[in-house]
């Protein structure tokens, strides 16, 4: 398998994984990776979650980018947010625009 069908695989994965019961999200253009990443996305489209629970509760929310365990956690509908470290932007839920970087920033 060349990379070019590695790739179109994960998505492929990943688009077959953002199926929740007999609804379809919405979504697009998100990335996940870790335990209950991005868990709650709904409509929400071109986030990035990379740890454990990082952008946990997102539903609508787009533009986001989160790295470490919890990261942007309670974000619902918050875009255009930049988390990286434990627990960093934990408790955002609409903020936009926000960047913080560091163990519970």
């Amino acid at each position: 398998m060349n990379k070019k069908n590695i790739q179109t695989a994960i998505y492929l994965t990943l688009a077959s994984a953002l199926v929740l019961g007999s609804t379809q999200v919405q979504a697009v253009g998100n990335w996940a990776s870790g335990t209950n990443a991005l868990f709650s996305v709904t409509t929400g489209e071109y986030n990035s979650a990379f740890g454990d629970y990082a952008l946990y509760s997102n539903t609508t929310g787009s533009l986001n980018t989160a790295s470490g365990y919890y990261s942007l956690g309670y974000n619902t509908s918050g875009g255009y947010n930049t988390a990286s470290g434990y627990s960093s932007l934990f408790s955002n839920t609409t903020g936009n625009y926000n960047t913080a970087s560091g163990y519970l920033s």
